[in-house]
């Protein structure tokens, strides 16, 4: 593992317990709700979704491994901090902040068999990197079916990856869950 991608690894673990002790400090004596499901976006990043939400605050975490040993995959992740400004019980309006990453590593062999060796002459190719999304955001969230929850999240989405690549753009989240 090169110096870039510790770095990056660093920096994401900070920031997710950073977040958490910030929203865990602030929830500590409120209703709360639970929620489990998918969510796919800039900040939110991509995968399976828990969610904690108090009437003030919350917490999205997302989380999608898909990794191999001979082939590489791709790793997603991302924490989602939210405050809630109304809510009525059926739809709710809120600011985020989130910051979101992943890492990829794709290992491609390109082989050309050799007559006269009477084998295969193969190369390995390796692509790998890794790319942060942070930013604020406003969303909206709608109860449905008594336990169901979507949400739409439109951050100002910061991105830089490993190519030195960097960005500012609106980068929608969605998130589709199921509430207790």
């Amino acid at each position: 593992m090169n110096t870039s991608t510790k770095t990056f690894i660093i920096t994401v673990a900070m920031a997710v317990a950073a977040l958490l002790i910030t929203c865990s400090a602030s929830t500590a004596d409120a209703q709360s709700t639970n929620s489990l499901g998918f969510a796919a976006g800039g900040t939110y990043g991509l995968g399976l979704s828990y969610s904690h939400d108090t009437p003030t605050w919350g917490v999205q975490l997302t989380a999608l491994p898909l990794w191999d040993s001979e082939e590489g995959g791709r790793v997603f992740g991302g924490v989602n901090v939210k405050r809630n400004f109304h809510e009525n019980g059926k739809v709710g309006l809120y600011g985020s902040f989130g910051i979101a990453g992943g890492f990829w590593r794709e290992n491609e062999f390109d082989c050309d068999w050799d007559n006269v060796a009477q084998k295969d002459n193969c190369r390995e190719f390796v692509d790998e990197g890794w790319g942060v999304v942070t930013g604020p955001g406003v969303g909206m969230q709608v109860i449905f079916w008594d336990n169901m929850l979507f949400r739409f999240e439109l951050p100002i989405a910061m991105r830089y990856s490993s190519d030195g690549t960097y960005g500012l753009s609106p980068i929608p989240n969605t998130a589709l869950m199921y509430r207790w």
